[in-house]
Formats: C-alpha cells, structure tokens, sequence
C-alpha cells in the first residue's frame, strides 16, 4: 500500500512588489499632508523624522531583497534600500547639515519615483488602457518640478518645504491610483483570456 502525501503550504512564495508601491505611496501621502499642514514645524523635527522613515523603509527592502534575492527585480529594491538608510543615518546623525539638503533629497526622491510611475504607465499600455499617457504626462511634469526644486530651491524660497509636501501628497495619491488601475486592469485582462479559452472549446 502506498501512503498518502500530505502537501506541504509553499512557504517560499515570491513577494508582490505591489506591496511595496502601496506602502511607500501611504508614507508619501502622510509625509506630504505633515509638510503643508505643519510647515513651521516640520523644520524642527525634519531630519529626525525623515531619517528614521529612510531607515525603515530602507531595512524593509534590503529584508525584502534577502528574503527574495534570487530575482533580478528585486535588485532595485536593494540598491534603494542602501541607500535610503545610508541618507537616514546621514540624517540623524549630521542634522545641522541635513537640513539644508533635505530638500534635495525629497527631490530626488520624487524624481526616481515618477520616474518608476512612468514605467507603471507604460504597464497600463500594454493591458489596455485608453489614457494611460495621462500617468505618463503627470509624471513628466512632476519629473521637471522635482529638478527645479533640486537645481533652483531659490525659486520657490519659503514655500519650496510647502511645494514639497504637495508634490508628495500627489505622489502618494497617483501611485495608490496606478496600482488600482493595474490591479484592474489586470483582473480585465484575466478575465477576457477566461472568455476566450472557454470560447474556442465550444
């Protein structure tokens, strides 16, 4: 007689990067409506406050990486992650001097995030999607606002922290946006694959 195998549960399921869009959409969201409603303020606790969000979110994708390294998408993550905690640490522990940077930072932050929406955009293409060039022109615009506040900060003077937290504000919004759209737009896709097969078998 044989014995019945008992299936194990696959604990090696390989993580949902959207996941982790989703996560870091939330910490530009709250990031964003702290710096326009608190401005004043924000520029005590700045340093303090953004360096341990760039540890953190830097540990969680070099953990992610660990946990999932045999995939070369992953590879991004990790180069992010290392970088977003040496910036943290950098900012904890120089604040005098990080706190006349740290709005470059947030600039190159947004910079290299619309730069990945526009690659999301083209995702939204390729499933279909009618105006998925309105992501992609979005994104542009902010691209080009995100170097103007890195390379020229004196154009907007006081109101550049401000500007900042509603270009972060945005950026959270649009990237939750993008990844419902996909998530629906992938479902669609599915779902018409469904119909076709169950078509040619009649």
């Amino acid at each position: 007689m044989f014995k019945k195998q008992i299936d194990k549960p696959n604990t090696n399921k390989k993580r949902n990067p959207a996941n982790y869009i989703i996560i870091s959409s939330l910490a530009y969201l709250v990031m964003g409506l702290i710096m326009i409603i608190f401005p004043t303020a924000v520029e005590n606790f700045i340093c303090i406050a953004l360096g341990s969000a760039l540890i953190i979110y830097g540990i969680f994708n070099i953990i992610s990486f660990v946990r999932d390294k045999n995939s070369n998408a992953m590879m991004l993550e990790f180069i992010i992650g290392v970088l977003a905690t040496g910036l943290g640490l950098f900012a904890l522990f120089s604040q005098h001097l990080m706190l006349n940077i740290v709005e470059i930072i947030i600039g190159v932050l947004i910079v290299v995030d619309n730069i990945m929406d526009i690659k999301h955009s083209i995702q939204l293409k390729k499933l279909g999607m009618k105006y998925w060039w309105i992501y992609s022109a979005l994104s542009v615009a902010v691209i080009i606002l995100g170097l103007i506040t890195i390379f020229f900060p004196q154009f907007f003077a006081k109101a550049l922290l401000i500007l900042l937290g509603i270009i972060l504000t945005y950026q959270g919004i649009s990237g939750l946006c993008i990844m419902l759209t996909i998530g629906h737009y992938s479902k669609k896709a599915s779902a018409d694959v469904i119909d076709t097969t169950a078509t040619e078998n009649y």
